[in-house]
């Protein structure tokens, strides 16, 4: 082992266990980092169904496609369905890539940078979607202001909140189940 190495190592585990003191359980016992759960490709995988599976938007707009197929935005109602798939596949890589660098101590740790990558992925995904899509003006025209002088700003409002809904509500769930899932103390 290089001195390199050996001083990497060492400077690893020196920030893992100075944040396992920061996150104590009770006065006398650190606590000690996440582990993945074994088998780790199949909890990863099984988390990512589930999370995706069970999001709101996701089942909203796959029972709306089930009851009536038909549809005045053929490619946004499908394509809704996978920005949700793909922010939580996002979210979980890149959960999984700052546990390998930096091990999350609790599972609300987890579920709080899960939390914060997917719902902004979710949403800039959302807002290229209505945007390739052309769907603004099915969408989010009949809610801006019909002022001409504030129909832009109540445009770009309205649009903001709706993905920012959106990023919420499809990943607040996902980041808690797959703290729960995919990690192990």
């Amino acid at each position: 082992m290089s001195i390199t190495s050996g001083l990497i190592a060492r400077l690893k585990a020196r920030s893992v266990a100075a944040r396992a003191t920061e996150y104590r359980q009770d006065d006398h016992a650190p606590a000690v980092p996440l582990r993945w759960r074994k088998p780790w490709y199949a909890w990863q995988l099984a988390s990512w169904l589930l999370v995706t599976v069970s999001a709101p938007p996701f089942c909203i707009v796959a029972l709306l496609l089930a009851v009536d197929p038909r549809s005045d935005q053929p490619l946004f109602w499908p394509g809704a369905m996978i920005v949700v798939a793909l922010a939580n596949a996002l979210a979980i890589v890149l959960a999984n890539q700052r546990h390998y660098r930096n091990a999350f101590v609790t599972r609300a740790a987890a579920a709080r940078y899960g939390f914060g990558v997917g719902a902004v992925s979710a949403a800039a995904l959302f807002l290229l979607l209505v945007w390739t899509t052309g769907s603004i003006t099915t969408l989010i025209d009949p809610l801006a202001s019909p002022q001409p002088i504030l129909h832009p700003a109540s445009l770009a409002i309205w649009a903001a909140g709706l993905a920012a809904a959106f990023g919420i509500s499809s990943s607040a769930h996902a980041s808690i189940l797959h703290a729960w899932l995919a990690f192990e103390p």
